[in-house]
């Protein structure tokens, strides 16, 4: 600072009873170009110190209230930049040694000198000059270290916290304590193009939750439409948001507000205002805030890449859990089938030998029994063969469905027809309670029809001889959408509730190849879900006392359908 700035912009006070000293330091500094205050004695002093940009005073060691001495201590502990020169009549060893002790900045002895009264104000006001640049170069420097500690915080909340939400509140307490504001609040762009506050200090709840801000309106709209900060010093003075002036909101009538840029794509705004100390906000402020507004940007894609990279960990155990149970459930596959194609084969060619070897021996009865016996192994692997290549047809949705509504009834009616010499030879109990005037569902009838005779094949190969079988339908509501709920029970071995899962997986099945229960290779009960799921349909097991199994397929009409399908047209065509 030069010379003449120094003492237009600070005063030299002059603290004498004497007039006649006082009157010859009044004319010395005047004439030297000093502004000056003059105070009679040593209680004044604080108080002019307080209200006045004071940089060097003048103290008498004599004044008729206190000792001067005292008023050097009250300035040094009030205004420690401020510098003092003291006067004394007496040339007093013991005095000089109390001053310079108390931290003053030089002794004059009474009368002084012009030079030595200037020399003395110019070396004192460069000291005051010197001292008030230490402290404001100390300041910053504390400034940016609380700056600095800020951003580290904000960096740890970052790598701590696996939820967003709280992150974004310990960032708005961050800063309402760093930036010393009384009120902050950190909004996100939603997918319709409007802000929301996800976390804020200071504002009513009801603001928190109801407030959507467009491009365009207001503080916040204009830094979502042009991506750039804005800081107000006065508001009263900004014309495109004078309507803002007034009420508590914007107490000091300055206010900032930064966008939240991650690679020039905006990702919300963080919003302070009324700093607790009174002063408008300023360019170190905002240079904070932004520095603020970067970090929060890396800490929300650094949240995203996370999320995503534990998502897809997740993906990967999941699908490696069900690569060991597809793995599992294949290996127990290829044992079933190699005994389910086996027994059949093992059969065809056990008659096959008999007959040729004793064809001249066998009646002709016989050799119809054997060739029937022959026919029916052979239908056993052409069904086998035949259901599993269907189900990989169908769930590879290669195959064109033929989309119409149709009659359950129509369906059940002739799945059953199919099943009649089955049902007679097991000797089961045809119970059959289809509900008047259900509604037609919707799907591909020959599928559907293929499905249905999978549900029945188990129901009859895993009932008991001389058991129920029990097939009833209804309608149901389910979140106000029409269904048909078919039930499928039998009373066989009841299936584990836990198993209920499972056992729609390919593969999945319960019976054991080394027991007198029937086995299969697992496809039924898969072939089934994969064609009602088609249909926006379910399939699932229904608890059941004691024993048996009850199957249920809730099934849509055509307006269900249409409801649940996100492309009806595409599905229908």
């Amino acid at each position: 600072m030069s010379e003449s700035i120094e003492k237009e912009s600070v005063n030299i006070l002059l603290v004498e009873d004497v007039h006649t000293d006082l009157a010859r330091l009044q004319t010395i500094l005047e004439d030297g170009g000093y502004s000056l205050l003059c105070a009679g004695c040593g209680a004044d002093v604080v108080g002019l110190l307080s209200a006045e940009q004071i940089g060097l005073v003048f103290c008498s060691v004599t004044l008729p209230d206190m000792n001067g001495l005292e008023v050097l201590r009250q300035v040094k502990q009030f205004a420690p930049a401020v510098q003092v020169v003291m006067l004394s009549a007496q040339q007093d060893f013991h005095v000089v040694r109390q001053v310079l002790r108390e931290k003053a900045q030089d002794f004059l002895l009474k009368p002084c000198s012009p030079e030595d009264v200037l020399a003395a104000a110019e070396r004192g006001l460069a000291a005051h000059t010197a001292e008030v640049h230490k402290d404001r170069v100390y300041q910053e420097a504390q400034r940016r270290m609380s700056d600095l500690i800020l951003l580290k915080q904000i960096g740890e909340t970052t790598n701590r916290n696996n939820e967003p939400q709280e992150l974004f509140e310990q960032i708005v307490d961050s800063i309402t304590v760093s930036v010393g504001v009384e009120s902050a609040s950190l909004m996100l762009l939603e997918k319709d193009g409007t802000l929301r506050i996800a976390a804020a200090r200071g504002l009513p709840e009801e603001v928190v939750h109801s407030v959507h801000v467009s491009a365009g309106q207001g503080v916040s709209g204009h830094v979502l439409e042009t991506c750039e900060p804005i800081l107000i010093r006065d508001l009263e003075q900004e014309h495109h948001f004078h309507d803002l002036v007034g009420g508590d909101r914007y107490k000091t009538r300055s206010l900032l507000t930064v966008p939240i840029l991650a690679r020039d794509r905006l990702l919300g705004i963080i919003n302070v205002n009324n700093k607790l100390n009174g002063e408008a906000f300023g360019g170190e402020d905002q240079s904070l805030l932004v520095t603020i507004a970067h970090q929060v940007a890396l800490a929300m894609e650094n949240f995203t890449l996370v999320n995503n990279l534990r998502l897809q960990a997740r993906t990967l155990e999941r699908t490696n859990r069900d690569l060991v149970k597809l793995n599992r459930a294949k290996t127990r596959m290829v044992t079933n089938l190699s005994h389910e194609l086996k027994t059949p084969l093992t059969s065809m060619l056990g008659f096959v030998d008999l007959s040729l070897t004793f064809f001249h021996k066998l009646s002709q009865q016989d050799l119809q029994d054997y060739l029937r016996q022959v026919q029916e192994e052979g239908g056993k692997l052409e069904r086998l063969i035949s259901g599993m290549l269907r189900l990989f047809s169908i769930e590879s949705e290669r195959e064109n469905w033929r989309w119409r509504e149709f009659s359950l009834d129509m369906a059940v009616d002739g799945v059953l027809r199919g099943h009649a010499q089955q049902i007679e030879q097991r000797k089961l109990q045809l119970a059959f309670a289809l509900e008047d005037d259900l509604p037609d569902i919707f799907g591909d009838f020959e599928k559907f029809s293929i499905a249905l005779t999978a549900l029945f094949d188990n129901a009859i190969k895993f009932n008991r001889d001389a058991g129920r079988l029990t097939v009833s339908a209804d309608t149901e509501q389910r979140d106000g959408l029409s269904y048909v709920r078919l039930k499928v029970a039998n009373d066989g071995e009841a299936i584990p509730y836990e198993a209920r899962e499972i056992i729609f997986d390919q593969y999945t099945q319960l019976g054991e190849i080394d027991t007198g229960k029937p086995c299969g290779v697992g496809v039924g009960l898969a072939l089934v879900k994969v064609v009602v799921d088609r249909m926006r349909g379910q399939v699932f097991l229904e608890e059941k006392q004691g024993e048996g199994t009850a199957f249920c397929l809730l099934l849509p009409t055509a307006e269900t359908y249409r409801s649940l399908t996100l492309q009806p047209a595409e599905e229908i065509s």
